[in-house]
């Protein structure tokens, strides 16, 4: 009898050793797919002496087997919840666990603390361009530049972020100078991201989730009848309005609400707050006005467009991705001032938003501003900004100026401050050499 049940349980554990092949070849059970982007490695080429020796066919083999082995995706979700709930670690990439599990992405976090400021000179360079471009387009061609300062997740919820951020010793951030220096300068901005923190404890439902980086749904509305509110007023129009006919809510999370936990890929659902998810209808009569639109911005304004907010409230609405796609087609990328009359297309609007979150501050609105001053006011490059520029818009040159800071326990504005000293000392010695 022992020995049967010794032939039986190898037999078991042969059979469960077998699962992933079978699994591989006949797909006996669906499963969810893995969320994020990542690339499958297909099946290697036919095998030759050549693929053999060089090594290049094992490689590949072992890369398909490992993307393609059975149970892959529920093995990986089991992984990832054993480092989240016991270490609360993720495999995410920049996705930080802040305290009572909150989630964030780190950039979020490097802006609001101080660490990916860029500097003054980098800014009051920009501002006083924008505010010349900002003027003419409302003297000559009765546009609106306005400067839209969307919340962020850190800055909203700066009592989450851990410990090792030091969030304790902030120091000014790109966000927060862009906002004082609008003010300062009288440029024509909405502040939605000091405007969410003071209704933070008195709104009725939740303006942020705890697992999304983008704002909730009932957050999004908010700031989009905001805005129209805004432009109204600015432009002396009566634009068609958001009817808020119900606010139902529920545990479901929706659109943009799990956004981040979506790419951790757990094998349960995180408990969360419920959230209220608004039905929304417009009030488009045909005396309402629905000027023409052009938008600058990140991925927050996408909500935007799939509530229908921008097709019912704006005509000829046009969204620039990065100022580097242009909606829908935003992945794939373009170099909009030279495929496009930039002129033309600027002249053509009501209203031109630049808008931004804090994640996205240091690039400076992806270099519209510089291309549509240039437009206006030619000729009129300044060395040192063009510098800082380079850095701001290289996503590698700005990772390594990055890692210094941290690594010196400083900022990005110091360190490029540094770069910029040695510079003007090298030109004046090679001044010296010349002569």
């Amino acid at each position: 009898m022992q020995k049967l049940i010794k032939k039986l349980l190898i037999l078991l554990i042969i059979g469960i050793l077998f699962l992933p092949l079978i699994q591989q070849k006949y797909k006996l059970i669906k499963f969810k797919p893995l969320n994020g982007y990542y690339v499958i490695n297909k099946k290697p080429d036919s095998l030759s002496l050549k693929t053999w020796f060089d090594e290049s066919f094992q490689k590949k083999c072992s890369k398909y087997l490992d993307d393609n082995f059975g149970f892959r995706q529920p093995l990986i979700r089991l992984n990832n919840q054993i480092n989240y709930t016991c270490f609360k670690q993720t495999e995410a990439k920049n996705v930080v666990v802040g305290k009572h599990d909150c989630l964030y992405e780190e950039g979020y976090i490097l802006d609001y603390t101080g660490y990916n400021f860029i500097g003054t000179l980098y800014w009051d360079d920009l501002l006083r361009r924008a505010k010349l471009l900002q003027d003419t387009l409302k003297r000559a061609h009765n546009i609106d530049l306005i400067f839209v300062f969307e919340p962020g997740k850190a800055s909203f919820y700066p009592e989450y972020i851990p410990d090792r951020y030091n969030p304790q010793n902030k120091t000014i951030s790109n966000m927060d100078y862009l906002i004082a220096q609008t003010k300062k300068r009288g440029i024509l901005a909405l502040d939605l991201n000091s405007w969410f923190r003071s209704i933070k404890s008195t709104a009725p439902y939740p303006l942020y989730a705890t697992y999304g980086v983008h704002w909730s749904t009932y957050g999004m509305f908010t700031a989009a009848d905001t805005l129209a509110k805004f432009i109204e007023q600015q432009r002396h129009i009566d634009m068609p309005e958001l009817n808020w006919e119900a606010f139902p809510v529920t545990n479901t999370l929706k659109d943009v609400d799990f956004d981040i936990e979506a790419t951790l890929n757990l094998l349960f659902e995180l408990p969360h707050l419920q959230m209220c998810y608004p039905k929304i209808s417009f009030i488009t009569k045909p005396n309402k006005t629905r000027p023409k639109l052009l938008t600058i911005g990140d991925s927050y304004y996408w909500a935007f467009i799939s509530n229908q907010i921008v097709d019912s409230m704006y005509s000829g609405h046009q969204y620039w991705y990065y100022f580097t796609g242009i909606w829908p087609d935003i992945w794939t990328p373009k170099n909009i001032s030279v495929e496009l009359n930039l002129q033309q297309e600027i002249e053509k609007q009501d209203v031109i938003l630049l808008s931004m979150t804090e994640l996205n501050a240091f690039y400076g609105y992806w270099g519209f501003i510089e291309a549509a001053y240039d437009i206006y006011y030619p000729n009129q490059n300044h060395e040192e900004y063009d510098y800082i520029k380079q850095i701001a818009m290289n996503d590698i040159h700005f990772k390594r100026h990055h890692a210094l800071a941290l690594k010196y326990h400083t900022t990005v504005q110091k360190i490029v401050d540094a770069e910029i000293h040695n510079r003007k000392r090298i030109q004046q010695l090679l001044k010296q050499f010349s002569l």
